[in-house]
């Protein structure tokens, strides 16, 4: 007897629920049941197996499901936990099916571009640079692409136009390098700003 075999909610943030396994009658040899996640990346599943005996076959022993962390947005996702055929020397037990359990993760990622700092830089006519970093905060499903522009390049230019995101290189900040631009004018010191365009994916979680 599986209880509950549906309705199990674990989370990203390490959310754990619970169901219990215990046999209907005593067996004349030990019982083994085990236990497994369909989706590891999903769900840790703890023990591994179940072992009943003549002395505690009636009473119910707790599996543990915990929520596993990943860096995708990924929403809730389904899994189970799959409980196998039981293994037992008793022919009465041995082969006999066991329900599985199915159970869901929710997430608890969100999509977001860091940009560091967001003020405060200093360029100079000297040709005197400024730097800043951008990084995602998840692993995108698509190639993300972030436009760079100077709104005043009579004053600064940038290192480059865009900066692309993928799968591999999402964690990593990438530097923009800010550079003063010499002018002929006793203009003093001159604000300007970095326009940082919209994301462009077809991660929809980042699109836009």
């Amino acid at each position: 007897v599986v209880s509950p075999t549906s309705g199990l909610v674990t989370s990203e943030a390490g959310g754990m629920a619970t169901f219990t396994v215990v046999l209907g009658s005593s067996p004349a040899a030990p019982v083994t049941i085990s236990e497994m996640s369909s989706d590891a990346t999903e769900g840790a599943v703890a023990p591994a197996s179940l072992i009943f005996t003549n002395l505690n076959w009636n009473v119910p022993q707790t599996v543990t499901v915990t929520g596993v962390d990943d860096v995708m947005v990924d929403g809730t996702v389904a899994y189970s936990i799959v409980t196998g055929a039981a293994s037992s020397a008793d022919p009465a037990y041995s082969g006999l099916v066991v329900a599985d359990v199915s159970a869901s993760n929710t997430d608890n990622d969100a999509p977001s571009v860091t940009v560091t700092p967001t003020s405060g830089l200093v360029t100079t006519e000297a040709l005197g640079t400024a730097t800043f970093t951008v990084v995602l905060a998840t692993m995108p499903s698509a190639s993300v692409t972030i436009s760079v522009t100077s709104t005043d390049t009579t004053e600064g230019t940038v290192s480059t136009a865009s900066l692309v995101f993928t799968t591999l290189n999402w964690s990593t900040p990438q530097t923009v390098t800010l550079t003063g631009v010499d002018d002929a004018l006793a203009d003093g010191s001159v604000a300007y700003t970095i326009t940082t365009g919209a994301a462009a994916s077809a991660d929809p979680s980042y699109s836009g």
